[in-house]
């Protein structure tokens, strides 16, 4: 797999507008800002130096709209004992610029979560999370992170707990990072906030290539501060 050439215009120019809800048509998966042209990116998660599993986020046209896999799984073992387990599968289904339907299940640690959302009307998205139900704006990007363009907004769309998450967003710089066997250039952005279901503070760095692709990820663990880093690995 290779990351694609740069776009004409900068990712930056791009991600600073966030682009107006399309009704093109999809010729392929690729015609999207940020996926790239086979239509899959896989990342290797480590912490502390030792793989703990895999990120995975698919991306195929189905009719005119665009539907995203993500799958992840984790595993922190010690002493032979596994002390932390995550795993998360989710469905997005685009139309444009707009997620008119997604679907998420979660398990960490034991506990549970099923995520079911659809786009109502004009302008909201209708929520059920476990046994809750909420109404959003249905312009909360998710936090599958694929779109640059969420670099531009201040709120997002919480995948594991179906519900919306305040974001500070600060643009680092371009920085050279390795991704694909390559070494790459990436656009830095360092993302902080608050989890209000767990109180816990969000502690991420994401790096985007020049054509919008994700490229690379990393975060702080709240649990005990060891840093969990994606590296894109196809």
């Amino acid at each position: 797999m290779r990351l694609r050439a740069p776009f004409a215009t900068s990712l930056i120019a791009a991600a600073m507008t966030v682009a107006a809800p399309s009704t093109a048509s999809l010729n392929s998966p690729a015609t999207e800002a940020g996926v790239p042209q086979d239509g899959s990116i896989e990342f290797a998660v480590f912490r502390k130096g030792a793989q703990i599993g895999t990120h995975k986020i698919g991306f195929r046209a189905k009719d005119d709209r665009l539907q995203v896999e993500v799958s992840s799984a984790l595993k922190v073992e010690m002493v032979f004992v596994t002390v932390y387990r995550y795993k998360h599968q989710a469905t997005e289904l685009w139309s444009g610029d707009r997620m008119v339907a997604f679907e998420s299940a979660t398990k960490q640690n034991g506990k549970e979560w099923v995520v079911d959302a659809h786009v109502a009307g004009d302008d909201k998205l209708v929520v059920k999370a476990n046994d809750q139900q909420r109404v959003l704006p249905d312009t909360l990007p998710p936090t599958s992170y694929w779109r640059p363009e969420m670099m531009a907004t201040s709120r997002w769309f919480n995948t594991q707990y179906g519900s919306p998450i305040d974001v500070n967003i600060v643009p680092v710089g371009v920085e050279q990072v390795e991704a694909v066997g390559a070494t790459v250039a990436a656009h830095r952005y360092k993302v902080t906030g608050v989890i209000a279901e767990t109180g816990k503070p969000v502690n991420l760095d994401l790096w985007y290539g020049e054509t919008g692709e994700l490229v690379k990820m990393q975060f702080v663990a709240a649990a005990d501060g060891s840093l969990i880093e994606f590296n894109r690995i196809s």
